[in-house]
């Protein structure tokens, strides 16, 4: 059967196949919301003050607290759309100056929102949270956010960095909750990437990088996440006995069974890891052993932070 051809010496139906098979554009990323703060924290008239604060787009410092005795700044960190989207940046730069002690929490769980549409391979669809802490000598840096939670077909990237001095101390951990186990969203399509690096007088003490993605058999072989919907990782500048280990990883055994916890005395580093169902229950685990940490780390109990009990 005849067919007409196009000026360009192409068939209608050749045209239709073509059309048929060309890859249709990727959607085009509508906008990019990049935020970021730049904190320092100085030793001032016998406690913490803020030195300065310097802040791109919606994340804040609400205001200061002093709870403690040992003048300790409690520093809320605020980012009023509650999470990222595609695209999204969301920088965090501190520098603790000699002597300075700063408490780091945020008043609400983090969220990295689903990428609907696009392809994961595309940089353009990432969406990044970058933490960097820069401690001085004789500073104290706490960084104890609450937990992030990746929707399921999400694209994360989070990447924290600690570059200490050696006589610096500080205590920090990551909290993953992947999908929304209370609205039975499980974690099967997106990607999370995990960077941490930890360096003391410029030298790396700690790199470690997690890649998982929703499809990949991490998500159920023994030797990945267990089927398990959150993970966290603790890191302390402080070094315990063997029979402080022994007893602090009793207790957690004791006060969460069902959940996989880890303890490593890494030179210099106290290492903890959770693994398990519950975002809350990694935090909560790690709340205790932060308790336990802290009067062996610096020298005074741990006080938490009253926003945690709002």
């Amino acid at each position: 059967m005849p067919h007409s051809t196009s000026a360009a010496g192409l068939s209608e139906l050749e045209l239709a196949a073509d059309d048929a098979i060309a890859p249709s554009p990727l959607p085009q990323v509508a906008r990019q919301w990049c935020a970021s703060i730049d904190i320092e924290l100085a030793q001032r008239a016998g406690r913490t003050a803020l030195m300065r604060a310097r802040h791109k787009g919606p994340l804040r410092i609400q205001r200061l607290f002093y709870p403690e005795a040992n003048g300790c700044a409690h520093v809320y960190l605020l980012h009023p759309p509650g999470g990222l989207v595609v695209g999204d940046e969301l920088t965090i730069s501190l520098r603790a100056a000699a002597g300075a002690h700063g408490l780091l929490t945020t008043p609400s769980a983090g969220k990295i929102y689903t990428v609907n549409g696009l392809r994961h391979s595309d940089a353009a669809t990432t969406q990044t949270q970058s933490v960097r802490l820069m401690l001085d000598a004789g500073s104290v840096c706490e960084w104890l956010p609450q937990e992030t939670i990746v929707f399921n077909g999400a694209n994360a990237r989070l990447n924290t960095r600690v570059d200490a001095t050696a006589d610096a101390k500080f205590c920090l951990w990551d909290i993953v909750c992947l999908g929304r186990p209370a609205s039975q969203e499980r974690f099967t399509e997106g990607r999370v990437e995990q960077i941490l690096q930890v360096s003391v007088d410029h030298r790396p003490v700690l790199i470690e990088r997690n890649r998982i993605d929703g499809r990949d058999p991490i998500m159920q072989a023994p030797w990945g996440l267990k089927g398990a919907g959150s993970f966290g990782t603790l890191v302390a500048s402080v070094t315990l006995n063997r029979d402080q280990v022994d007893l602090l990883l009793e207790t957690l055994h004791e006060r969460w069974p069902d959940a996989k916890w880890g303890l490593t005395q890494k030179k210099q580093l106290f290492i903890a890891r959770y693994l398990g169902a519950s975002a809350a229950e990694c935090r909560f685990g790690f709340i205790a052993i932060w308790q336990s940490l802290r009067p062996i780390m610096l020298g005074c109990e741990a006080l938490e932070p009253r926003i945690w009990n709002t």
